[in-house]
């Protein structure tokens, strides 16, 4: 069971990077991976640049990290309320179906509501099936939009024009 949910801080970077890691691990099996100190390091950055990104942890009763979502706070938007944009949201293999998905997300929703922020939005890969799930079953609204991505490449052609 989830002993603690919070918004991470400087000194949790080395577990938010190792759980990073491992959603990494999971999410592309057998690519190989950036070595451990570059995932400590950007973490760091992060954490300490304020460039929007936030880590929530989630800990069970052994201290051990379980859960991670990485989001995002945007404004003004609609009515200056702005949404909280969950760019991640990882459970480790073992603690998968003991609700810390949910215990994540309602953290992030009580959240929200203390802050005036109208509205949580993501994005899940079609296959994923486990997570539409989780998310149908909380209540959220596939809305259908087009979804753009700039990958490296076009990045980089775009950045030298």
């Amino acid at each position: 069971m989830v002993d603690e949910i919070r918004f991470a801080n400087i000194d949790d970077a080395a577990a938010v990077a190792s759980l990073v890691r491992d959603m990494d691990r999971h999410y592309r099996p057998g690519e190989e991976l950036r070595p451990e100190a570059d995932y400590r390091r950007i973490m760091e950055e992060t954490i300490t640049s304020h460039e929007g990104t936030r880590f929530v942890l989630a800990r069970d009763a052994r201290g051990q990290n379980v859960g991670l979502a990485c989001v995002a706070i945007l404004r003004p938007g609609r009515d200056l309320r702005g949404l909280l944009y969950l760019k991640d949201l990882f459970v480790v293999e073992e603690a998968r179906g003991l609700g810390i998905g949910t215990r994540i997300i309602r953290f992030l929703a009580a959240f929200a509501v203390r802050n005036e922020i109208g509205r949580m939005d993501f994005t899940t890969d079609h296959g994923n099936v486990s997570a539409q799930r989780l998310y149908d079953g909380l209540g959220g609204v596939v809305k259908h939009k087009v979804h753009y991505t700039m990958p490296t490449e076009v990045l980089g052609a775009l950045a030298a024009e």
